[in-house]
């Protein structure tokens, strides 16, 4: 069978090492993704991302951190195991192109409604990830259970 991939592509108007220490370090991760950490993301790490606001934890299992450039980790946000890769390109020193992929997702219904709603789930990522880099606004306050 085949397997279909999530694909979010965008441009972050911030430096390359910015929007990198914003989705490493747990405490601005916590601004705009997650609500806390068990601890930083560092490759060979299992970590658990706790989403308090829809009461919910994740175990994460970082398998690759390259400085300003790449973070690629293994967890079931879809309800399987799915690898994602956050790919980091400095197109000049205050534009960052980022690109989130998460694979696989078989290419039935249940896996397209899976693709779907991460690609949903990513697109959120990144728009809260602007508005807490450009404005310091965490989006995901209000959001109850």
């Amino acid at each position: 069978m085949e397997n279909i991939q999530v694909k979010v592509k965008d441009i972050v108007l911030r430096p390359v090492n910015e929007v990198f220490d914003s989705i490493l370090n747990p405490k601005k991760l916590s601004k705009f993704f997650i609500s806390r950490a068990s601890g930083p993301i560092k490759k060979g790490q299992n970590i658990i991302w706790f989403f308090d606001d829809v009461g919910g934890e994740l175990s994460v299992s970082i398998k690759e951190v390259i400085l300003n450039t790449c973070i690629s980790f293994e967890w079931a946000a879809s309800g399987r195991i799915a690898t994602v890769k956050i790919k980091l390109d400095s197109i000049d020193s205050n534009k960052t192109s980022i690109l989130i992929t998460e694979e696989n997702f078989p290419l039935d219904n249940n896996g397209v409604k899976q693709a779907l709603g991460q690609t949903q789930g990513w697109t959120d990522f990144i728009c809260c990830m602007k508005a807490f880099l450009y404005c310091g606004i965490n989006l995901r306050e209000g959001r109850n259970k």
